[in-house]
């Protein structure tokens, strides 16, 4: 349609393989009235099967291509642009692959003697490791380097890892090491070694059916002394000492999966009413 040609275009990776292609950039146009948007009549919800790419999408619709820039008009979340168009599952494998290669390290906190929610300096991330830097196991030898830090987790991503660390939960010997910054000097106790992509994103508990989030395992009073297990995604649990024994986690490869799935629902706009759509957007782009 001749009205697509008062919008700039931009380059962009469409099937994410290298291909550059000129697309239209609607992004810097004014959004449609949200009373147009308020008519149910006007849209329904479409579920996007994997792989299928914006433009198939609007030819399975409306029998042409042309429309595939509604899409990103109508559903606020893809205001983003095409990188967060659902990814099929080839995709997502491969970006899980990259994005959450390496290692997570949950290390251990504790509570001070009073069993207030005061944690003591020396059992946290923070300020502690460099970047770039570095890290051994004090009892396994094995080595790698801090790519990420999360205080809130108190989680100690490494990449290049050469080993296999210590860190299962327990209190037994050969269940956690002393980890040793050896640029920094720093050290820590290990509580949980993770791949990556299996390590908690966020923790959670039940309530009244709703998940409640928390960033990590110490914002629930805890019991002193008391062992307490989470129950990790394939079922089995693991121990964390004081701890709330209803909270539970979700993984990084669970919540992107989840955000992937979620993102394949979208609206569309009724093909009975395309036309329409088009022509309101037309003319507000033209006041």
């Amino acid at each position: 349609m001749s009205f697509f040609k008062q919008f700039p275009t931009v380059n962009y990776d469409l099937n994410r393989d290298g291909s550059i292609m000129q697309l239209v950039n609607i992004f810097r146009s004014v959004r449609p009235m949200q009373n147009l948007l308020d008519e149910t009549s006007m849209y329904k919800f479409y579920e996007i099967e994997n792989g299928e790419r914006p433009d198939v999408v609007s030819q399975k619709l409306y029998g042409t291509t042309d429309f595939y820039w509604t899409f990103f008009v109508i559903n606020d979340f893809l205001h983003d642009g095409y990188k967060v168009w659902p990814m099929s599952q080839e995709m997502l494998s491969a970006y899980l692959e990259e994005e959450y290669s390496g290692i997570a390290i949950n290390t251990h906190i504790e509570f001070d003697a009073n069993n207030t929610l005061e944690i003591f300096s020396q059992f946290t991330l923070s300020g502690k490791f460099e970047i770039g830097e570095t890290v051994e196991g004090g009892s396994s030898g094995a080595t790698g380097v801090v790519f990420k830090k999360d205080v809130d987790l108190n989680q100690l991503i490494l990449k290049d890892v050469n080993g296999s660390f210590f860190g299962n939960g327990g209190k037994n010997e050969g269940d956690f090491e002393e980890l040793i910054g050896l640029s920094s000097g720093s050290r820590l106790i290990t509580d949980f070694v993770w791949n990556y992509a299996d390590a908690p994103h966020h923790y959670y508990r039940l309530e009244n059916g709703i998940q409640r989030q928390y960033a990590n395992t110490k914002f629930i009073d805890p019991l002193e002394n008391e062992d307490i297990f989470l129950n990790r995604p394939d079922g089995n649990p693991y121990r964390i000492a004081w701890e709330d024994t209803s909270l539970s986690y979700v993984s990084n490869r669970q919540y992107v999966n989840q955000l992937n799935d979620d993102r394949s629902k979208i609206r569309v706009i009724n093909p009975n009413y395309i036309g329409k759509f088009v022509e309101e957007f037309e003319r507000l782009i033209n006041e």
